[in-house]
């Protein structure tokens, strides 16, 4: 069986022989590959089977273990199921990252509510459903971590071109930083991480649809270089690995270093 069963989790949680759970493509795939590397188990949950598939083969291909898992976390049984899993296969979870989202045109309020409803569903309450049954089976194994892929959409106060994914997306960073006890209570940390742009397959081929006059009108125009999602797979390696920093935000705004937001920030108006 996979980790260490029930045994103590040390506060510096060490990846190797550890189980994760990777929700999403795009970044999710650099993450569970990297998590792989590192010497976990990786559970791949997605709604695009031979995506995950491909997933879970680069990872076998180097030598790594992994599974893959059809779920949409914007279903709670789905979401039961994806945890069911890695605990069935592996033995147990200990590192969740909620990464699957999304916000697919039209926008609100253009679009009909059941359609900005599912990009709610996705972004938000599918990270709570994740962290509610992630807890659950990490209680098991006396603790854990989970990291939340939020976006800086959800950290900017200005037009943005879908109103939904930017409420989303503030709504995890928020719900990180008010889940910052559970270190204290339950040995499980919870961080976030809310980058710009990065450049992975979807944004790529997105952008080669767009003219140059359409990329400048967006509410964020792409900057010269993109983020690259194996150095999201890094940020979320040193936060399972950095136990001091439970509650913490990442931003990562375009063209520049990521920070930690600090701990007592204030908004002033």
């Amino acid at each position: 069986m996979w980790g260490g069963g029930s045994e103590e989790v040390d506060s510096v949680l060490d990846i190797q022989t550890r189980v994760a759970l990777v929700t999403g493509a795009g970044i999710g795939r650099a993450i569970a590959v990297r998590l792989a590397h590192e010497g976990a188990a990786v559970v791949v949950a997605d709604i695009d089977e031979d995506g995950g598939a491909e997933t879970v083969r680069q990872i076998e291909a180097d030598g790594g273990c992994a599974a893959f898992v059809l779920a949409d976390v914007a279903v709670e049984a789905d979401v039961r199921a994806m945890v069911a899993f890695a605990e069935q296969r592996f033995g147990g979870l200990d590192i969740l990252v909620n990464n699957a989202g999304g916000a697919p045109e039209p926008y609100f309020p253009n679009a009909e509510p059941e359609h900005w409803g599912r990009t709610l569903d996705v972004n938000l309450r599918g990270v709570m459903l994740g962290i509610q049954f992630g807890i659950w089976a990490m209680r098991k194994r006396k603790g854990g971590v989970i990291v939340n892929i939020s976006s800086m959409a959800g950290m900017i106060y200005q037009p943005y071109g879908a109103p939904e994914y930017a409420a989303s997306k503030a709504g995890v960073v928020h719900l990180t930083a008010a889940l910052g006890s559970l270190n204290g209570t339950l040995g499980i940390r919870v961080n976030c991480i809310c980058p710009g742009w990065v450049e992975t397959e979807a944004v790529q081929r997105s952008l080669a649809t767009m003219t140059p006059e359409e990329i400048e009108q967006l509410s964020v125009p792409p900057p010269p270089v993109l983020i690259q999602p194996e150095e999201i797979a890094d940020a979320v390696v040193m936060f399972i690995q950095d136990d001091i920093l439970a509650g913490r935000v990442m931003v990562w705004p375009d063209g520049e270093p990521c920070q930690l937001v600090p701990v007592d920030a204030r908004y002033r108006y």
